[in-house]
């Protein structure tokens, strides 16, 4: 697992990436999805699956940018 969680700055627990899981995760895989703690040394994605895994991915890679979109997007 490569999400750690930082050091408290605000009371608020964050956790960071470290590295990136490479391959994408199917959106029905997904439970929800948040961007890391500005604070975190690397920039991350952490997709939470519906089994409860917690993944870190590339906030660059186009199908991340995708499923960000797709879980701030309120359904119709």
């Amino acid at each position: 697992l490569s999400v750690c969680p930082s050091a408290p700055t605000d009371a608020v627990p964050t956790s960071c990436c470290f590295t990136y899981h490479q391959r994408p995760i199917p959106r029905g895989l997904i439970a929800s999805v948040y961007v890391t703690s500005s604070s975190c040394a690397h920039p991350g994605v952490i997709v939470v699956t519906k089994k409860k895994k917690q993944l870190c991915v590339d906030p660059r890679e186009p199908w991340v940018q995708e499923r960000l979109k797709q879980f701030q997007t309120p359904p119709n």
